[in-house]
């Protein structure tokens, strides 16, 4: 069994490529069209009504006598925490570029992510039939934007015409030398070989770069036209021969997604990457210190789940289950993934309600919503009592109310988002509070103490009480009431760069509970943070904006009013590069202002970049 993605910018044609995969193999008899609305993968109706991927889409398939699960991921930058949660799970990726469009913004992002998680992938380079298509530029392009060490499987004849049509011969020897450069550099055999002999057998070549493919150190390209149904099976032939599921001998499963089916069960997506899973038994949620039994469990079978009684390392799942979360581990950690954050939503949108009812109806329908995606943190404002969820753009804010509606009855807009600040101590401070002394009616005593950190060090959290002074559960207790304390500073936003440690306790053995000590570390925390002060934190971004020459005043001018920060200019014939760092609060409808004054030339990519401390006059 393999398990594979297909991940790439809006519009590059992955769900077609997803669906020419699955005919080819003789799952469908015929092929879906986004533009149709007969998609596969593509089966909710806000997905074909607006042409795009929402949710992560899993499906089968067999070729060659090989099982492969295929995933099919939102191409969006709004829907990025769905491509996220599915690359941690793929033991080979499937990057498509447009022939025509070539490398664009997200393109970039998703790359950088496959480099960061270490995942096995392929280039597909779809729609080499567009008119105007020059591949060997798009080639120059990949090498420049993405990675420099290309493999080429196979070549076009005819690019850039509706008679395209893709070969196993390598057309232009620069290819084949190419290919020999990308494997000789990385394997010091081939080279001495390709010095000696002035060439390398083909399979060899082909068996090195394999293994330097597992490896994350070369990455194979293949050429097609998923709409016309061409390159599919070579793609295919690659995934199996060179493809190889991460597997190890200890239990290791993650849940990626969960969603609900046409009754309303809950399903749980869960990628093994060790050990066996059966119904019936009883399995460790890591770090959680609790279990949970497998009740009703589903392995993939085309485009439809078939129930099992047992599945295997290598495989997805789906568990019926309402103890699992996304993110959870069954058993330990694999050996061979990191998690790694693409990006986090750095804005915030308030849902409109008109009466208690409807209110009720949203908040309820919000949980379901932010149990299937985590990165929403839907809450109540505490002064406000307004309804809030945390966003990642404009698009995914449309896509909720859609969503509300068609799934839920409910008939809301949601506010146009701010961005999500966050807060910082300003100094060192240490309070106690003793059990039945000033106020305190808990039957626990706790003293904390709290430090600012530099920017960009997250939440750490220490005690120094020993679990001989206070048993473990209370030990846990005062970490989660220190958490919940530190969900909201002085300005209303969540505390970060922040240090607490757990200094003293005193406990009560008849009358102390892990409540007392939840409750008093929250209060303690809060005064605390009273005590110390915070300052603002913005989120910021990094960005890299290309725009023709003539524009290079207007655009170090904007990024300047922005309060951005610009590098030096990087001039490559009649096109500018600047990179830099700029707000998101100043930033949020500039892409659409550069597209404007360029006349849809100029190109920005952004990618988060954590906070900065931001003057509270510039905010």
């Amino acid at each position: 069994m393999i398990n594979i993605g297909i991940v790439a910018h809006v519009d590059a044609g992955k769900t077609t490529l997803t669906e020419q995969m699955l005919y080819v193999c003789g799952v469908i008899k015929n092929p879906g069209r986004v533009d149709q609305g007969n998609t596969i993968t593509d089966d909710l109706a806000i997905e074909r009504q607006r042409g795009i991927t929402v949710k992560a889409s899993t499906v089968s398939m067999q070729w060659q006598g090989q099982k492969i699960n295929l995933l099919d991921t939102p191409g969006h930058m709004d829907f990025i925490a769905e491509v996220e949660r599915s690359l941690e799970v793929l033991d080979v990726a499937i990057l498509a570029i447009s022939a025509k469009e070539g490398v664009q913004p997200q393109t970039k992002v998703i790359y950088n992510a496959l480099k960061r998680g270490n995942i096995p992938t392929i280039i597909f380079i779809n729609k080499v039939d567009r008119v105007g298509v020059v591949l060997k530029e798009l080639y120059t392009d990949i090498k420049k934007d993405l990675e420099d060490s290309l493999y080429f499987i196979n070549s076009v004849d005819a690019e850039g015409t509706r008679l395209a049509s893709v070969t196993d011969d390598l057309n232009f020897t620069e290819m084949k030398v190419s290919n020999q450069e990308s494997v000789a550099l990385l394997d010091d055999q081939i080279l001495i070989t390709l010095l000696v002999e002035n060439s390398v057998a083909q399979d060899k070549l082909d068996q090195v770069a394999q293994t330097l493919f597992l490896k994350r150190q070369i990455v194979p390209v293949l050429h097609g036209s998923a709409i016309l149904g061409k390159g599919i099976e070579p793609l295919l032939n690659l995934v199996v021969k060179w493809g190889k599921a991460v597997s190890q001998a200890s239990l290791s499963a993650r849940v990626y997604k969960i969603d609900r089916d046409q009754h309303g069960a809950r399903r749980c997506f869960v990628r093994i990457f060790g050990g066996e899973l059966e119904l019936r038994e009883v399995y460790p949620i890591y770090f959680k210190e609790t279990t949970f039994k497998i009740l009703k469990m589903a392995v993939f079978n085309g485009i439809k789940p078939v129930n099992c009684e047992k599945a295997f390392a290598g495989d997805i799942v789906i568990i019926y289950s309402d103890r699992l979360e996304i993110e959870d581990i069954i058993g330990e950690p694999s050996l061979d993934r990191n998690h790694f954050s693409i990006a986090v939503p750095t804005l915030k949108a308030r849902v409109n309600d008109q009466d208690l009812a409807m209110r009720k109806a949203i908040c309820d329908a919000l949980i379901l919503l932010t149990d299937e995606d985590p990165f929403l943190e839907f809450s109540i404002h505490p002064i406000t009592e307004a309804i809030e969820i945390k966003i990642f753009g404009v698009v995914q804010k449309e896509i909720i109310e859609m969503q509300l509606l068609e799934r839920f009855g409910i008939e809301t807009s949601i506010q146009n988002p701010d961005t999500i600040y966050k807060e910082r101590p300003v100094k060192n401070s240490t309070v106690y509070r003793y059990m039945y002394r000033d106020g305190n009616h808990y039957a626990a005593t706790v003293g904390l103490k709290v430090e600012p950190l530099p920017v960009g060090s997250g939440i750490i959290y220490e005690t120094l009480v020993s679990y001989g002074e206070l048993k473990k559960p209370f030990q846990n207790a005062v970490r989660e009431g220190t958490e919940f304390g530190l969900r909201e500073g002085l300005k209303g936003w969540s505390l970060t760069d922040v240090k607490v440690s757990f200094i003293y306790s005193e406990f009560n053995s008849v009358d102390s509970t892990p409540a007392d000590f939840r409750k008093l570390a929250e209060e303690v925390v809060k005064l605390a943070i009273i005590e110390s002060g915070t300052e603002y934190l913005e989120p910021i971004l990094e960005f890299e904006l290309t725009v023709p020459q003539y524009a290079i005043g207007r655009a170090i001018s904007d990024i300047l009013k922005m309060r951005g920060e610009v590098n030096e200019p990087v001039i490559n014939k009649e096109r500018v590069l600047l990179t830099g760092i700029l707000p998101v609060d100043t930033s949020k409808a500039y892409e659409a202002e550069i597209s404007d004054y360029t006349g849809g030339n100029g190109v920005l990519i952004t990618r988060f970049s954590g906070y900065k401390v931001v003057d509270e006059k510039a905010k």
